[in-house]
């Protein structure tokens, strides 16, 4: 795809970049580990690279009993935090923070990487909040427990504050918090998350399964550190004194730095010796080894978790019984337990429930486990003729009396570990069968009537007002879609929004009948990025936002014909910029950049 974003006139003959004469690569020093037995720890792996060009890893162990992943092709999500201090401080400056200015210390830069691997829901949206500039100068660090967690990006910075919207956990076996700096969304119970995030220090694994894990820190532990250390106000709810103010969030390009999980097998004091390699495609090679030992996991929380999307059947016709069955785990070794139950009363008036659980073997990275109790089968009825829908709560528990325990809270004791979710049945009524449409790149700004998706419910000539649509932006905002019936008889869906920053933006398009058949289908929107040019004596210099590091820079003599011809020099990261800057002598050229 060839998007023209920004031309610029310029007098400059060629662009050129000095790189350093190639060198080897540097890995930096890889601490040894320990991991809990039959579990995992995620490791951050940073290098250093003198003449500009990608890294690519590999890592081998010296035994079959752990297992190795590493993560490719990964995003990269960079944040910059300043401190609050007293106008005057020695190396003080003035940053934009919620419609003024705060007086501040740089505190620096914090990288991740993010796992949609492990969570792709919950990094698909904070790509989202990251490009509208949800995070810039409008949150901060609003709670810190030292040697626990940092704890940010509320927009009303106290810790009570989040999106128009919540969305549903992730989980997977191997994202679990035994090692330091992994990012994570708050919540305020299950399956509540929002734009608020916490970074770890030190293993926690109380939080396993309980959070979603979506990252790692790769570089700035010495800001985590930092931030962790902050004074704080214990009657604010762990305020630093300080506000830690989080300035800009972006994604970047790093071809530098790696990502690792490691699983081990399921006993104890097994010793690895982990090589990890670096290659530049230029026969400059790095290698570092370290040892990961397994140990007696002592931190087991027995905290059973739902995994995979496996209740599909949804919709039936009137008097047929829908089946489906749904998956937990648990990782400790501890019985499922199912607690299947009626939301309302309709519901349960109008069908009967029937399941039946089984074991199921646990395949992970390095050995299988019976899950005791782990499937369950089950079966929905509804009462003869009945039409609307049923709507079941599955929790799964290591506490067979959960439910007592739940709905007698606090009289009983503390609520025990356990998952849930919500789904609707519906009897009566068709699926509708969702795709999304392909959108053209789009200037910042308003864009009207926007094709994102086409449904059918399978009945010919169902009015378009049996249904509506809902439409998450990506941006933190949510408006109602428009409905039509174009001339294939397919029903289209057509939206209306304002941009204000570039990036990608996740589309969520919620479409449903008026029985309440439900039909959700993703899209992505890009809003193209500016070019920006700037000369200063001889020296010319063209920035584009990190997040669009897919970009090339290209130029041609005339503005309007020509061939355009793409810039050999690769840009460099500076900040939050895709930079390419110069000295030539002048001569009159356009540039442009496309992916």
């Amino acid at each position: 795809m060839e998007v023209v974003v920004h031309l610029y006139r310029a007098f400059v003959l060629s662009l050129v970049v000095t790189v350093a004469a190639n060198s080897a690569p540097v890995i930096s020093p890889i601490s040894n580990v320990t991991l809990p037995a039959g579990k995992s720890i995620i490791i951050p792996i940073t290098a250093t690279v003198t003449n500009g060009r990608a890294l690519s890893y590999a890592v081998t162990v010296s035994s079959p009993s752990m297992a190795v992943v590493m993560h490719t092709n990964n995003p990269f999500w960079k944040m910059n935090v300043a401190q609050a201090c007293a106008p005057g401080t020695p190396g003080s400056f003035q940053t934009p923070y919620r419609e003024g200015f705060a007086t501040v210390t740089n505190v620096g830069d914090m990288t991740f990487m993010l796992f949609p691997e492990y969570a792709p829901n919950t990094v698909s949206i904070i790509e989202g909040l990251t490009s509208s500039g949800f995070y810039n100068s409008n949150t901060i660090f609003e709670r810190v427990i030292t040697n626990f967690v940092i704890q940010g990006g509320d927009p009303l910075t106290n810790g009570f504050g989040g999106l128009v919207f919540e969305y549903n956990d992730e989980f997977n076996p191997q994202a679990i918090f035994s090692g330091s700096g992994q990012l994570a969304t708050a919540n305020t119970g299950k399956n509540s998350n929002g734009s608020q995030f916490f970074v770890t220090v030190g293993p926690q694994r109380s939080l396993d399964f309980g959070y979603t894990l979506f990252g790692q820190l790769v570089r700035g532990f010495n800001v985590l550190s930092n931030i962790d250390n902050t004074p704080v106000d214990s009657a604010t709810n762990n305020r630093p004194l300080a506000d830690e103010i989080i300035t800009q969030v972006g994604l970047i390009k790093d071809t530098a730095d790696a990502v690792i999980t490691l699983t081990a097998t399921n006993k104890a004091g097994i010793t690895n010796t982990i090589t990890v390699i670096a290659s530049d495609g230029a026969g400059g090679l790095a290698t570092n080894t370290f040892k990961a030992v397994s140990v007696a996991d002592t931190n087991r929380n027995y905290q059973s978790f739902i995994y995979g999307n496996t209740v599909t059947n949804l919709v039936a016709k009137v008097n047929m019984t829908l089946t489906n069955s749904i998956d937990a785990i648990n990782m400790d070794g501890g019985t499922n337990y199912w607690i299947p139950f009626y939301m309302d009363a309709q519901s349960q008036t109008n069908s009967t429930f029937s399941g039946t659980v089984s074991n199921y073997l646990v395949r992970t990275l390095t050995y299988n486990e019976t899950n005791i109790w782990g499937q369950m089968l089950f079966t929905i009825k509804p009462t003869n003729n009945y039409v609307g829908p049923v709507v079941m709560r599955f929790v799964v528990s290591t506490n067979q009396n959960w439910f007592n325990i739940y709905f007698s809270y606090p009289f009983l004791g503390p609520i025990p570990p356990y998952d849930m979710l919500t789904y609707t049945f519906i009897f009566g009524d068709t699926p509708i069968a969702a795709q999304p449409v392909a959108i053209p790149p789009q200037m910042p700004g308003p864009t009207t009537n926007l094709l994102l998706a086409t449904f059918t419910n399978g009945v010919s000539g169902s009015a378009v007002t049996n249904f509506t649509a809902s439409i998450q932006w990506g941006d933190d905002s949510i408006t109602a879609g428009t409905i039509i019936t174009n001339t294939a008889k397919l029903k289209e869906v057509f939206g209306t929004h304002a941009y204000t920053n570039s990036g990608v933006y996740p589309i969520s398009i919620t479409i449903q009948s008026s029985m309440g058949v439900t039909a959700i289908v993703t899209n992505n929107i890009t809003i193209v990025p500016p070019l920006t040019m700037r000369r200063t004596g001889t020296n010319n210099w063209f920035a584009w936002p990190s997040w669009a590091f897919k970009y090339g820079l290209q130029s041609r003599t005339n503005v309007s014909r020509g061939a355009w011809v793409s810039l050999t020099n690769a840009p460099v990261l500076s900040g939050f910029q895709n930079v390419v800057s110069n000295s030539v002598i002048a001569s009159q050229m356009y540039y442009r950049i496309t992916n």
